[in-house]
């Protein structure tokens, strides 16, 4: 084979994947996690690392890089963690989880409704701190 012959190979080789469509998104693996955030009053969900967020409209999951408008997404009402897998395929766990309304206890907005709870049960209890 000649020079010519060999370097068209290895080009070729090279862009295939591109033309062929293989090349796929990673996708968090078992030991991969993955940063989410959700939203319990309106039960959305972004995904950062792809920049869209999903929502279920009559049963099916959408998904788009902005929520239809009549979601009102705040990030003080968000809930962020850190999984192996999409969050919303759990979605009935999840919203089990985080309730929507849950922050409405967090007058100082601290994120800590057991600091709120204990404060208005009279001060402060020996709890684990995270």
């Amino acid at each position: 084979m000649t020079r010519r012959g060999i370097l068209f190979v290895a080009f070729m080789t090279v862009l295939l994947p591109l033309f062929a469509g293989c090349i796929v998104a990673e996708r968090p693996g078992p030991g991969n996690r993955e940063s989410y955030y959700y939203y319990p009053n309106d039960e959305v969900y972004y995904y950062p690392n792809v920049r869209q967020y999903y929502w279920n409209e009559r049963g099916d999951w959408r998904h788009g890089p902005q929520p239809p408008p009549r979601f009102a997404l705040r990030d003080r009402d968000r809930v962020r963690f850190d999984w192996n897998r999409e969050p919303h395929n759990d979605h009935d766990r999840i919203r089990r989880d985080y309730p929507p309304g849950r922050g409405d206890k967090d007058r100082d907005g601290d994120r800590d409704k057991d600091r709120d709870k204990d404060r208005d049960r009279g001060g402060e209890r020996d709890r684990p701190r995270y």
